[in-house]
């Protein structure tokens, strides 16, 4: 008997984004893991997706925008599976999506008892024929293009927006693995906090992200001739409009926390990894997936901290997507995948 059959869906349900990944098309869809709820009723839903984070800020306080999806597990079990049908309905264009459709979801190696439950509520509720889950970093890893066929080990590490995964993998099982939940938010909280401890200037999250894309750095090194950028935020010891200038020897030495504990949990993981595999991961090196991995100067810095070649994906933010894209409609490799303990009935 197949293990999913024809017309199977895929969804990458992330903290920060939800990816809808049709086999044959790829990711279809590509919208923030939001919903704008009812103050009083988190289940009177007003938008998902896009449509929630643009109406977000400019209601009134009768609503508020609601994370389904915290540090990679789920943390409402309705809402979640309502953003799930939302945003299926509109990436395939038709109502129902799952009535006669196999479900395939990712699912994070550091997930608890309770977390699994979770997600397994969520995704039976959406009415789909059948669900299974797939294991985050082997998803990720089969999207990037990797052979895991091969009794080859390689080592790979994935930011994504709620949690941050290092994971050693051969025969598309997962060998040793370590995860700290967090992800890229992890990083724009060090640099928020910096901020107050270090220059008594107060900003947002989301100002933090931006100066994490634009002139953020994971280097150990600086760029003395670094040109700054005006910084405006609030006066932390009076609320006061604040302005200061910046630059990206701030930001490294912001996210200088955060960056070792990233490269404490791949050395740890190197370290649980059985020696047979040891060769394979110095040829391999390590692959960066995960939207968090384009932070510039990370690739230098995992080389510089652990001796490994470390190259980034060709499409990080959407390798877990095109690997359950992949894997879907492939019975073949659904079933090494199943033997392998990589794929779950939940």
């Amino acid at each position: 008997m197949a293990i999913l059959g024809a017309g199977a869906i895929g969804i990458d349900l992330g903290s920060e984004y939800t990816r809808v990944a049709i086999p044959g098309e790829g990711v279809a869809l590509r919208e923030p893991t939001r919903a704008l709820v009812s103050a009083a009723d988190a289940q009177d839903v007003l938008a998902v997706g896009i449509d929630a984070r643009a109406m977000a800020g400019r209601t009134g306080e009768d609503v508020r925008l609601a994370e389904p999806i915290l540090c990679g597990a789920v943390a409402d079990v309705e809402l979640s599976a309502l953003l799930m049908v939302a945003l299926t309905e509109k990436a395939v264009g038709r109502k129902k999506p799952f009535e006669k459709s196999a479900l395939i979801v990712n699912a994070p190696t550091g997930l608890t008892k309770a977390e699994r439950a979770a997600l397994s509520q969520a995704v039976a509720s959406v009415g789909a024929r059948r669900t299974v889950a797939l294991s985050s970093p082997v998803a990720a890893a089969l999207g990037a293009g990797v052979d895991l066929s091969r009794p080859k080990g390689m080592i790979l590490l994935s930011i994504g927006g709620g949690a941050i995964e290092v994971a050693v993998l051969s025969m598309y099982a997962t060998v040793a693995a370590r995860f700290i939940r967090g992800g890229s938010a992890r990083l724009d909280e060090a640099i928020t906090r910096w901020y107050w401890r270090n220059k008594g200037i107060v900003i947002s999250q989301r100002t933090a992200e931006q100066l994490k894309i634009e002139i953020g750095t994971a280097r150990a090194d600086a760029d003395e001739e670094e040109e700054p950028v005006l910084l405006k935020g609030r006066e932390a010891a009076t609320g006061k409009p604040l302005s200061i200038e910046t630059n990206g020897d701030d930001i490294r030495k912001a996210l200088e926390e955060p960056i070792r504990e990233i490269v404490d949990a791949m050395r740890l993981a190197l370290y649980q990894s059985p020696p047979e595999l040891a060769a394979d991961i110095l040829d391999e090196g390590i692959l960066l997936t995960g939207g968090g991995t384009l932070l510039h100067g990370l690739a230098e810095r995992m080389t510089a901290e652990t001796g490994l070649t470390a190259h980034l994906s060709e499409h990080p933010e959407y390798d877990a997507a095109l690997g359950i894209a992949m894997a879907a409609p492939d019975e073949a490799l659904l079933r090494a995948l199943s033997a392998a303990g990589s794929l779950t009935d939940v």
